[in-house]
């Protein structure tokens, strides 16, 4: 390859890769500069110069001019360095223009690996300025091949991989068909960047709504969760900044064009489209749709909800194989119980049952009426007060039982450890006797809580 070829094959692979003229002939001069010491050691260094708009390569060689009546890699005669300089002196030092051809096929192959090298550090700097700010944006490719059930996917500077994992059930390419998908993640893989692709991920459908409906485009409408079963169904909660914007209307598109455009890219997909809200109840309850709720429940705990449905439409709340709860409970990030009406009622009646036995316990164990100490008048006092039990009068102040019960200190302080000794009698009684629902008891006072709710829509 002569220096034409050379320079032509760098101006070829700069519009080819997107990579500047500059670089390339950057590293096209380090790659000659190595080949160029490689042959002649490095006792004084070469001048190159790369023009690859003129398609030139100068390469220029010191040699001393010395009495030697030929020319070497490191001397030149006197007679022959007149060619380059008037009147030259033995022991001068020139810079002798030497065609790249006259470094032997030993440095051209020196050069040609140098070039290699730094060509691909330059390419693969490249791929990550462009690529690493997009992960998780569109790219638009086309397919060159099927490797190991994974589609490798041009993407005119570089080849990404759509692993099988990340496309969506039954979806083939072939050769040159054209792709889109979602930047999800660069690996390095043998020092080189490899771009992975995927049409699976949530953020993939977040994306296809900014592409495709301008509202969301332009930040009116906001895509605030989505949950997916890829190629099948997923839920998309969208609220607006405008409130005279119908955030899903603008999305669905008249008679469903926009909504319809997003499904046919993702095979298909359904998609349902509901208000968000800030409220977790009615956030759950639009979820679930198009199921109605008529009551719900919320334990906070373990972040769960009771959804109670009419009996008729618990299949719907549930859906096909439990899609439509599994796809609500992702995309709210609640845990949900799907209960119908018929069968909430048998439990509530449970519940109540349940409540109203450790209720009884509690006023049996608690009442103040076991404080033998306690006139009746004194323990009407105490209940205004609101000392109404005998684990709130163990933890009373003695100022509060004084002003209570107009007592001297000594005799309110009497109350309160009489109170004491006999709650921690009773305790260590329950303790012997194996009452593992002690601690219930004692704590319920604190714990009694409304959860339902009627269906706030």
């Amino acid at each position: 390859m002569n220096s034409k070829e050379i320079v032509r094959f760098i101006d070829e692979l700069s519009r080819e890769k997107g990579i500047s003229k500059d670089i390339l002939a950057e590293s096209l001069k380090d790659a000659i500069f190595a080949a160029v010491v490689k042959k002649i050691g490095k006792y004084l260094e070469p001048e190159i110069d790369v023009d690859i708009d003129k398609g030139e390569i100068n390469i220029y060689i010191p040699k001393e001019v010395s009495e030697s009546e030929t020319s070497n890699w490191y001397e030149i005669p006197l007679e022959e360095a007149k060619e380059f300089k008037e009147d030259p002196q033995l022991g001068d030092i020139l810079m002798i223009p030497t065609p790249l051809e006259d470094l032997g096929r030993q440095s051209a192959l020196v050069a040609k690996q140098k070039l290699l090298e730094k060509l691909r550090d330059v390419e693969r700097s490249v791929i990550m300025d462009e690529y690493e700010n997009r992960i998780g944006e569109i790219v638009n490719g086309v397919v060159l091949k099927m490797d190991n059930n994974n589609v490798i996917v041009n993407l005119g500077k570089t080849d990404a991989i759509l692993p099988r994992r990340e496309m969506i059930q039954g979806e083939f390419y072939g050769r040159g068909d054209y792709i889109r998908a979602l930047l999800l993640d660069i690996k390095m893989v043998k020092n080189w960047p490899q771009l992975v692709l995927s049409r699976t991920h949530p953020c993939y459908l977040r994306k296809l709504f900014e592409a495709e409906i301008p509202e969301v485009f332009e930040g009116i409408v906001v895509v605030n969760a989505v949950a997916r079963e890829p190629g099948d169904r997923a839920k998309v909660a969208v609220s607006t900044t405008n409130s005279n914007i119908d955030p899903r209307g603008a999305c669905i598109g008249m008679k469903g064009s926009r909504i319809m455009a997003i499904s046919n890219e993702l095979k298909g997909e359904k998609i349902d489209v509901i208000e968000w809200s800030p409220d977790a109840v009615q956030f759950v309850c639009n979820a679930i749709s198009p199921a109605q709720v008529t009551l719900t429940n919320v334990i906070e705990d373990d972040k769960t909800l009771e959804l109670i449905v009419p009996d008729d439409q618990l299949s719907l709340a549930i859906g096909r194989k439990g899609q439509n709860v599994k796809l609500a409970a992702m995309l709210t990030e609640w845990r949900l119980d799907v209960l119908k009406e018929s069968e909430y009622a048998q439990i509530r009646t449970q519940r109540l049952e349940v409540q109203e036995e450790e209720m009884k316990q509690f006023y049996v164990l608690y009442n103040l009426e076991n404080i033998s100490m306690l006139t009746p008048e004194q323990i009407s006092m105490l209940i205004e007060a609101g000392l109404d039990d005998v684990v709130k009068l163990s933890d009373a102040q003695v100022d509060e039982v004084k002003a209570a019960l107009e007592i001297t200190d000594e005799e309110a302080v009497e109350l309160i450890n009489y109170t004491i000794d006999y709650l921690t009698a009773k305790l260590e009684e329950m303790e012997t006797t194996g009452d593992s629902d002690s601690d219930a008891i004692l704590e319920i006072s604190d714990s009694d809580i409304n959860i339902e709710q009627e269906d706030p829509r």
